[in-house]
């Protein structure tokens, strides 16, 4: 969330909403599975997606959305914060699905379909944490 300007809209959304979940945990109904095959070229297979404010609104008035990817630890459930952003941005924007992608793995779809070379990334390995603090610290992300 730090690519995000201060005091914008998608920050402020993302920061509220995050606090949240890391208060309140999410309710299983809000998790939508990711297409494994997303349009675009986007590779998802096995993550969820939330969209952001997340509440019982119609999805096209919450135009951000949280990608997680699912873990267990210390055998209870947890979600890993894999990327956020607007979900169908303006042209010239990155969809938070392409940014959940590049984080998996290493480049953006477009990079993979054309053969150009993104920066040198590798793909990362997912933590147990949304916030940086274990499971058992932050009391899971279930509910």
């Amino acid at each position: 969330m730090e690519r995000l300007r201060s005091g914008s809209a998608a920050r402020q959304s993302a920061e509220r909403e995050r606090r949240r979940l890391e208060r309140d945990g999410l309710s299983l109904t809000q998790l939508i599975a990711c297409d494994p095959a997303g349009p675009g070229g986007t590779r998802l297979s096995g993550l969820f997606k939330v969209y952001v404010p997340i509440s019982d609104e119609p999805a096209s008035q919450r135009p951000f959305g949280f990608i997680f990817s699912p873990g267990v630890e210390n055998g209870r459930p947890y979600l890993a914060l894999v990327a956020f952003g607007e979900r169908h941005p303006r042209p010239g924007t990155r969809a938070v699905y392409e940014r959940a992608h590049r984080h998996l793995h290493g480049r953006f779809p477009s990079q993979e379909r054309t053969g150009l070379q993104g920066p040198a990334h590798t793909p990362r390995v997912q933590s147990p944490s949304l916030g940086g603090r274990r499971a058992s610290e932050r009391g899971g992300h279930q509910r």
